[in-house]
């Protein structure tokens, strides 16, 4: 279930590896808490959503807790599941950002009275809540040109720009270049014939020198231009054009068009599964378990 088209979403468990593991005065009692169709959601879950999820508030971990048991319940119906190997590879990406290994997660986890299996049981439905999810619902997402464009208005200014290939030589070397030229030598082997760089650029209208910036906006896409002033030879290889929104170019405006349409189906998805199943929350849920 987790695929790997879902790898440009940042969501899922790869954020659980800046959480810092820090012991707690209190010791825990694994009691239940709510229930989500029969299956229990206990304080071992709460406590270790409180360090994941990054909050104390244990109304927010115990309803983010809610979701997360529908969502893996309802993947889970329909054959869903992570990889055991998935899960092991997070727990070692989890005790290297804290600086230790798995016995010395284990010996934190403890301190809770908690259990990498805990832990384990814990992961093993996050990641199948969000990535696989994400999977689920990305294939009924489509972004359209139409709200590409919707998305441009909002935006406001367009700008343009091209990205190119720049050389600059020394005026006196223009005989040089024009025999490289005729020999039709491309840009990169004209720059190592003056053991000089390439420099890749992004430009937007008047950005480069004013004979350059005509011959560059005023040529084709694959084109190579030249340009001189009084000191040098300029050769320009236009590579592209993009149109950049607000500072975004189109296909990072079409991901987040993608993402907020992601999280909008997700939201209509949790609450059409709310009305399918029967939640309990306990009375004394709220309070911290003794």
């Amino acid at each position: 279930m987790v695929s790997k088209s879902i790898k440009r979403l940042s969501c899922g468990v790869l954020l659980l590896a800046v959480i810092v593991l820090s012991a707690y005065a209190q010791k825990l009692v694994d009691r239940v808490v709510a229930s989500v169709n029969g299956e229990p959601i206990l304080e071992s879950d709460v406590k270790l959503g409180e360090l994941f999820y990054g909050t104390k508030d244990r109304k927010q971990v115990i309803d983010k807790l809610i979701d997360t048991y529908l969502i893996a319940q309802f993947l889970e119906s329909r054959g869903g599941q992570v990889p055991q190997e998935y899960i092991n590879k997070t727990l070692l990406d989890i005790a290297k950002a804290n600086n230790t290994d798995i016995e010395g997660l284990a010996k934190e986890l403890a301190k809770e009275d908690l259990t990498v299996e805990d832990l384990k049981r814990f992961l093993e439905k996050e990641i199948l809540a969000t990535q696989g999810l994400n999977s689920y619902l990305s294939k009924e997402i489509k972004v359209s040109q139409l709200d590409v464009e919707l998305e441009k208005l909002k935006k406001g200014q367009v700008k343009l720009k091209r990205d190119i290939d720049l050389v600059v030589l020394d005026k006196k070397d223009g005989q040089k270049l024009l025999n490289l030229m005729e020999q039709k030598k491309t840009l990169q082997e004209i720059a190592k014939a003056f053991s000089t760089n390439v420099e890749s650029v992004s430009v937007e209208k008047g950005d480069l020198v004013e004979p350059l910036d005509k011959e560059v906006w005023r040529a084709g896409i694959g084109s190579l231009v030249v340009a001189e002033d009084d000191k040098h030879i300029y050769l320009a290889q236009i590579k592209d054009q993009k149109e950049i929104y607000s500072g975004v170019s189109e296909e990072e405006l079409r991901e987040q068009i993608f993402l907020k349409k992601l999280e909008e189906k997700r939201e209509e998805f949790i609450r059409n599964l709310k009305k399918k199943s029967f939640i309990k929350i306990l009375p004394d849920a709220y309070s911290v378990g003794s």
